[in-house]
């Protein structure tokens, strides 16, 4: 227990990759003894609330299991929470301003650690990545942007009544509303996703998707990278 799991107000995390490296037999009581810590017993728990829950283990970061007693199973990209509160399961800690970025350098803002960084057309080379596949979007809090379409006057904020914008693909814009139904992002975490803005409009849906008005293209000249770590 010591080494994976962590106990933080009502909810309880389980380190991913210790976890996953763990008997099965053990994984079961592991989260046998995590439901119990929190519910004080088992009464409500049955057998295939616990394999609702092995099954979901491998499922990509976003998923969500329901189980009794209000309890959600929550699986992120490094650890699982387990919990009541579906905002408190949320991977993204809350935005209560707008604030501008320092491009390029580093922005600290309320649980984010923001790294922004220009690459030329050389540099990139250099560095293999070239500019296929179209805007660049790497273990989801990373993003390449063209630096003359995003301009450098840019902002991190959370979403707001009706804002759009236009996902990397399509051709047109969409309420960012509809935009988070569709990919099933999970309604308490919405107001919590951070979004990056320019002067025109919205540039990245962190996490999720960038605008396709301003993906790094053949012509690009310079490519903005903007990289979000927790902090």
């Amino acid at each position: 227990w010591d080494e994976v799991a962590q106990k933080e107000g009502d909810t309880i995390t389980l380190d991913k990759e210790r976890f996953s490296q763990l008997p099965s037999a053990l994984k079961r009581n592991l989260l046998r003894a995590a439901i119990e810590n929190l519910l004080g017993n088992l009464r409500d728990i049955e057998e295939r609330h616990i394999e609702e829950i092995m099954a979901g283990l491998t499922k990509p970061a976003g998923k969500r299991l329901i189980l009794p007693a209000g309890l959600i199973f929550s699986i992120e990209y490094d650890k699982y929470l387990l919990g009541s509160d579906p905002a408190a399961l949320s991977p993204f800690p809350p935005l209560t301003a707008e604030f501008p970025l320092k491009l390029p350098g580093e922005t600290l803002l309320p649980g984010w650690r923001i790294e922004a960084t220009i690459i030329n057309r050389e540099q990139m080379a250099e560095m293999g990545k070239g500019i296929k596949g179209i805007g660049l979007i790497n273990n989801l809090f990373t993003a390449y942007f063209d630096l003359d379409q995003t301009g450098d006057k840019l902002v991190v904020r959370s979403r707001r009544y009706g804002d759009r914008f236009q996902p990397l693909g399509l051709s047109q814009p969409k309420k960012l509303g509809e935009f988070m139904i569709d990919t099933k992002i999970p309604h308490a975490w919405r107001q919590q996703v951070p979004v990056v803005c320019s002067p025109k409009h919205i540039l990245w849906v962190v996490g999720w998707r960038v605008d396709d008005r301003v993906k790094v293209t053949p012509s690009t000249r310079q490519i903005l990278c903007l990289k979000f770590n927790r902090s």
